[in-house]
């Protein structure tokens, strides 16, 4: 028997009200494969058991391949020992769940960011077989957030007058760091009088590139000429080699065929050094990495510039300009005396109708007067602040930014400026949103899931028993869905499992529950009840709404339901026992002829 009817056997115990092994395998593959996120399950030693098409896509494993496999070897080194001890915490019940981002391995060798959330796996009876883990790929985002934050740290420490040495190191770094040791870079400055090449900065892998051009543009002045000829654009080394002024010392090295050199030039296009960037794992460069080759020229171009006196009024300009996060600058006092076009993008507000303002207007309501007596606490103390904010739009929308607001001192230490920088980060915090919705809810009908009605059953029993009242858990099996499915196929059964959902929603109060546990089986939390006996009408009213006609695409389709009621603390205290016992009274009302409900009844003990 393959993995996945091993598996569905396990979570769906075959019966005559529900579907046939092979269908449950068709249906349950057909739901992993459309996922746009890579979905598998790990079984208790660790190795992974079932996996779907996205996660084979992801990580370039055929699906045989990816069977087997320990999951640890997918991850990065550095983080796979940690990935280890968080597996071997879950699968003993020590932490519920994990919910990080990591980096991964594909089968190439290639490397991206991935977002795990993993939880333990159980069967149908709540017994763990394993853990289940959905990977979403979030390596475009993480690389333009790193590149946001890389950025707006190398324009900090221009602001804040860092060593040009310092921030071309530091931009060596973050390049190497960003893209997880795989791309190395030189950069490499010449002298005032523009006749010899100088070491600004290297990765150590690089370190003989660097050598030979400064040894070679030293001794050849002719060789230099023609670099400094070089149009501002990336070179590759290897095509290079075919120009005759090429100097035969720098054809030697097998590396040229993945590296690219480009010149670094002033805003009045005067040459100012070179970039080059290569790739350690002997692989071409990709479209973004080009894209990051251009854009670091820009950045270190403006760092030159700015370490010369007789630039910095031209830096100041570009780097405002041409800056993705927007920026706003104020007198000692709070008015607004410039913005740049990146804040007009993001706000709305053109520049003639915010210079003169106060930043308040931005100000959305959501945080209150603390937030902002600590946040101007912080500049006067420290000279800075950054955190996150809510703040509104022209148009009224409320979005939100990370801001860093900086106090601009003269010689004398007296605030002659304020320099707000800010990005919107609105879409980071709409990911961040579904992700956690998608962790705690159903996917077709967006009602809990198991875990979210664990929770909140949780909380229920607290209240209960704070107030000595009574709650009732309602396991709830739509009779006749099976053959409906059956005949009509998955979409028309889909459609009929959100009605039923929305009719039972629409009987339960707001602090109530209704959630789907899988196939057509529904859990309802009844709260506050200062009787069991309360619960009867609403679960009749239950009962009448499923056996009116429900129409799918002109179809009129015929269902009704069966009820299974727990009471606490009547029945039990634990949260797990009252679904358990829910659950055996829905099937006691199956056997009495379905279309009915029936309280949990304890067996006695003779």
């Amino acid at each position: 028997m393959s993995l996945v009817p091993k598996l569905i056997k396990r979570l769906f115990p075959l019966s005559s009200a529900t579907q046939t092994l092979a269908e449950q395998e068709i249906f349950f593959k057909q739901i992993l494969d459309t996922s746009s996120v890579a979905i598998f399950f790990i079984n208790p030693e660790g190795r992974i058991i079932q996996a779907n098409q996205c996660m084979q896509e992801m990580f370039l494993y055929p699906l045989d391949t990816l069977i087997g496999k320990e999951y640890v070897e997918l991850i990065h080194p550095i983080e796979r020992e940690l990935s280890r001890q968080k597996m071997v915490a879950l699968l003993a019940n020590t932490i519920d769940s994990v919910d990080l981002e990591r980096i991964y391995y594909k089968e190439d060798g290639s490397i991206f960011w991935g977002r795990l959330t993993c939880k333990p796996f159980y069967d149908a009876k709540g017994k763990q077989i394993g853990l289940v883990g959905v990977i979403a790929d979030i390596d475009e985002r993480q690389y333009t957030q790193q590149y946001e934050i890389h950025h707006k740290h190398i324009l900090q420490m221009m602001a804040h007058m860092s060593p040009l040495s310092s921030i071309l190191h530091v931009i060596v770094g973050d390049i190497e760091s960003i893209h997880h040791r795989c791309i190395g870079c030189n950069i490499l400055l010449l002298d005032e009088t523009n006749h010899q090449l100088n070491l600004g900065a290297t990765s150590n892998e690089l370190q003989y590139v660097s050598t030979a051009l400064i040894q070679v543009a030293h001794s050849n002045n002719h060789f230099l000429s023609q670099l400094l000829a070089l149009e501002s654009k990336p070179h590759l080394l290897s095509t290079l080699e075919h120009e005759p002024w090429w100097h035969e010392k720098m054809a030697s090295h097998e590396q040229n065929q993945h590296c690219w050199i480009n010149p670094i030039v002033s805003a009045s296009k005067q040459p100012l050094g070179f970039l080059i960037i290569c790739s350690l794992h002997n692989k071409p460069l990709t479209p973004r990495e080009m894209k990051l080759l251009e854009d670091e020229v820009q950045f270190i171009s403006l760092a030159i510039e700015k370490s010369k006196s007789d630039a910095k009024l031209q830096l100041a300009a570009n780097v405002f300009t041409h800056a993705r996060e927007g920026i706003i600058i104020t007198d000692p006092y709070g008015t607004i005396i410039e913005a740049n076009d990146a804040f007009v993008r993001i706000t709305g507000y053109q520049r003639d109708e915010i210079i003169g303002r106060n930043p308040r207007i931005l100000k959305s309501g959501r945080q209150e007067m603390p937030f902002y007596i600590h946040m101007w606490h912080c500049i006067s103390t420290y000279g800075n602040w950054q955190g996150e904010i809510w703040n509104r739009r022209k148009d009224g929308s409320i979005y939100a930014e990370m801001l860093t607001i900086s106090a601009i001192k003269d010689s004398e230490g007296e605030i002659q400026n304020f320099v707000a920088l800010f990005t919107d980060i609105s879409t980071l915090k709409e990911h961040e949103k579904a992700l956690e919705h998608l962790a705690q809810h159903d996917a077709l009908t967006s009602l809990p899931n198991r875990s979210l009605l664990q929770d909140r059953l949780r909380q229920a029993i607290a209240e209960a028993e704070r107030y000595s009242t009574s709650l009732a858990v309602l396991y709830i099996d739509l009779d006749g869905f099976k053959e409906i499915n059956d005949t009509y196929g998955h979409g028309v059964g889909d459609e009929l499992l959100i009605t039923a959902a929305q009719r039972i929603a629409s009987l339960l109060r707001k602090n109530e529950t209704i959630a789907r546990l899988g196939g057509d089986e529904f859990v309802a939390l009844l709260t506050d009840l200062d009787d069991p006996s309360e619960c009867n009408i609403i679960v009749q009213r239950i009962l009448e709404a499923m056996n009116e006609v429900i129409e799918i695409h002109g179809i009129e389709l015929h269902i009704s339901a069966s009820i299974g009621i727990s009471i606490y603390p009547r029945d039990t205290r634990k949260a797990d026992e009252l679904i358990l016992d829910a659950d055996k009274a829905m099937y006691a009302a199956k056997q009495a002829g379905k279309n009915r409900y029936t309280f949990f009844k304890p067996i006695k003990e003779a």
